[in-house]
């Protein structure tokens, strides 16, 4: 998958340096709390069943804080080792231990992809978007297929970013190459395709503005869409597209300032 707006060694430079951080601050709570809980299921296991572990112990049904520990410690192959991590993730993001879950993704970490959308559903929990779009991204630049929920969080990850970037950073690049992303993965998602057009329309990129705009209000968009479109539609010298967007935004918010006065100066006000 490309990288829109950012190249991977950027990437995984702020995923280390923010789980650096995250590590000093709360690895002796965390990790003696999911310590813990390990060291209760060894005592609750029977001798025999203690090591070596396989992916069928991880994933056959028994205690919870069985499966917590054989998931974690489990052998096997990278890919085992990944799956047994990421059903102890899910165990521990279940409980609301979003720092446990990190540190044992972390010292999972190796080739598989599979860790990767794992510890973007960890921070998608947590609502840090940024983070889970990052790790998102990472996943699907290595390979991985998501389910239909794990893709669904990818767009919403996305998306969402993008809001932060558009409105809260100013950052017009950025939120496309966000809502991009979001697109990407639903083509159909017409809350992207509006904030994307909202975007480029700062940018002065109005042609690339106007065919989201055409294709949300396709999708059912209300009447934002049609206001959106409405101030594109003058920039690019369509006086009268325009007039019919700003009375179409009339006919569902009457009171709209903006849209009467447009109509007003035109002499169009009905």
């Amino acid at each position: 998958m490309p990288c829109h707006w950012r190249h991977l060694e950027h990437r995984e430079q702020l995923l280390l340096e923010t789980l650096m951080t995250r590590t000093g601050r709360t690895f002796g709570g965390a990790w003696s709390r999911l310590s813990g809980i390990m060291l209760a299921a060894i005592v609750a296991l029977p001798a025999h069943a203690q090591l070596p572990f396989t992916l069928r112990d991880c994933l056959a049904d028994r205690d919870e804080d069985a499966r917590l520990h054989i998931c974690s410690i489990m052998s096997g192959t990278d890919e085992e080792k990944a799956l047994g991590a990421v059903e102890a993730s899910r165990i521990l993001r279940a409980r609301g231990e979003y720092d446990a879950a990190v540190d044992l993704l972390e010292s999972s970490r190796g080739s598989s992809a599979l860790l990767y959308p794992e510890f973007g559903h960890v921070w998608f929990d947590q609502g840090d978007h940024m983070m889970a779009d990052l790790h998102f991204e990472m996943a699907l630049e290595r390979g991985y297929e998501p389910d239909a929920l794990t893709r669904e969080r990818m767009v919403i990850a996305a998306h969402m970013y993008g809001e932060e970037l558009q409105y809260s950073s100013e950052s017009f690049a950025g939120a496309i190459g966000a809502y991009s992303r979001a697109l990407e993965l639903d083509p159909d998602y017409m809350t992207s395709l509006l904030g994307r057009a909202e975007a480029s329309g700062v940018l002065g990129r109005h042609e690339e503005a106007l065919a989201d705009l055409d294709r949300a209000i396709a999708l059912g968009a209300d009447w934002t869409g049609y206001l959106l479109r409405a101030r594109t539609r003058q920039e690019l010298g369509d006086a009268a597209g325009a007039i019919a967007d700003f009375r179409r935004v009339l006919e569902e918010n009457p009171q709209h300032t903006e849209a009467r006065e447009a109509l007003a100066g035109s002499g169009t006000l009905p």
